[in-house]
């Protein structure tokens, strides 16, 4: 009963610093999780209830690790609530980590049930249907979020907050080695990253198999309709003050949102 307690104490701090936007320093000592299987259960507390629709890996590269001071990857869940599309205005009203990154994105087309035996990379693939491009707006709960270690940003769900989710890539993507393709984010019109793909653990498509098996340890069965974003390609990008923030892949297209600090005004007819 102590153990289901600190999990719940723990996920409600969450939840409740993300509904009243009011961050805390970390989570208190007597709830931090130990080790990743706290991290994660944590985490499952606070996304229940939520149709998970976009799966996130966060520190698939060196530069993503620094960003919050970890060495490997980690997994979180965004719900429908959290997606937004291109050419839509993300909000970034108390976003601690005012950053925006560029991803790979795919699509299932099948179902991957959770199993014993590892997925292999081309089994993943075959179930894949599209490609697209995705801006990642990461947020955490803790002020001291590149202090917190890894099974707090875990359990915080791993910085995920807002998605840009682009349009599928209309061309035959599955011939190109995505590792090489180069990608470029740009901050209100200036050029400000360019990375590749091989940013996203050597391969997007390794990144993708890693979380298929890490959910798949985990007894999550993947569904066909979901996402999963395969990391940064390039720095995580400041983007405080900005208004616009476009990302190209050469001869994949481009996904871009307008950024606003300040709440949209709703009207008294809109409230009727």
């Amino acid at each position: 009963m102590l153990m289901k307690n600190k999990f719940q104490q723990a996920a409600e701090l969450l939840i409740d610093a993300k509904i009243r936007a009011e961050p805390m320093s970390l989570l208190p000592p007597s709830v931090q999780p130990v080790n990743l299987t706290e991290g994660y259960r944590i985490q499952d507390i606070v996304t229940a209830g939520n149709d998970t629709v976009v799966w996130k890996i966060a520190a698939t590269s060196k530069a993503g690790q620094n960003h919050i001071g970890i060495n490997h990857p980690i997994a979180g869940q965004l719900s429908d609530s959290c997606i937004l599309y291109s050419g839509d205005t993300a909000v970034m009203v108390g976003n601690l980590m005012q950053a925006a990154e560029a991803e790979f994105v795919f699509e299932f087309s099948s179902d991957l049930p959770a199993r014993k035996t590892p997925y292999e990379v081309d089994e993943v693939m075959s179930c894949v249907g599209h490609l697209r491009i995705g801006i990642e707006l990461p947020d955490s709960r803790y002020q001291l979020f590149a202090k917190a270690g890894t099974p707090q940003l875990v359990a915080d769900n791993a910085c995920a907050n807002l998605f840009v989710l682009g349009s599928r890539v209309d061309c035959d993507w599955r011939k190109d080695d995505i590792a090489t393709k180069k990608v470029s984010l740009y901050v209100d019109r200036d050029l400000a990253t360019e990375g590749y793909g091989s940013d996203a653990l050597g391969d997007p498509r390794r990144a993708l198999t890693w979380l298929v098996n890490h959910t798949s340890e985990r007894q999550i069965d993947l569904s066909s309709g979901q996402f999963v974003t395969t990391g940064v390609c390039g720095d995580p990008t400041p983007v405080r003050s900005a208004a616009h923030i476009r990302v190209e892949v050469e001869g994949y297209g481009k996904v871009e949102v307008n950024l606003s600090n300040e709440y949209p005004v709703v009207s008294k007819k809109e409230n009727a």
